[in-house]
């Protein structure tokens, strides 16, 4: 290599080609130790080009950078985002960057996941509140698993609206 010359890096193929059916248990963690190992700046590569999995994985990290490269992948399908937002085991950050994004929050099952996952910022789920149906906010409502507050605010759009039992 001369010298001034960036060496791109390599990143095993299971990380970046779109696969069928999910890696075993052994795959997916030999995958993870090879990503924990890399520097922030090969984990906002892959986050870019990576597959799902290796998008998966990036989300576990606790660099904001990462976590911003990876919601802001344009490999990332709105489906992944659903899923994101209806997982339990993501990050608040993670909630929060795709909350900050208007073109994702447009969808209305993205809206669903968040104001739903106990995990997204009381803040952001009241606000998104206004945006759910009547069916959903009692749905919301009754949910023992998010926070009381944002059940108590979607009781109160109902009250407001004049449709709650």
């Amino acid at each position: 290599m001369n010298e001034g010359e960036t060496r791109e890096p390599e990143f095993p193929e299971e990380l970046i080609e779109e696969i069928k059916e999910e890696p075993d248990k052994e795959v997916f963690q030999s995958l993870y130790q090879k990503v924990m190992e890399m520097g922030v700046g090969e984990k906002i590569k892959l986050a870019t080009i990576g597959n799902r999995e290796a998008r998966t994985l990036l989300l576990k990290d606790p660099n904001r950078l990462i976590l911003s490269a990876v919601v802001n992948s344009p490999r990332m399908t709105e489906e992944d985002i659903i899923k994101i937002c209806q997982s339990r085991n993501v990050s608040d950050e993670v909630l929060r960057l795709i909350a900050a994004r208007k073109e994702l929050t447009k969808n209305y099952k993205v809206k669903i996941g968040l104001v739903s996952n106990p995990k997204t910022p009381v803040p952001i789920a009241l606000k998104l509140l206004s945006y759910i149906s009547e069916n959903d906010l009692r749905n919301i409502s009754k949910n023992k698993n998010i926070s009381t507050v944002v059940a108590r605010g979607a009781r109160k759009i109902l009250e407001d609206r004049g449709k709650f039992n």
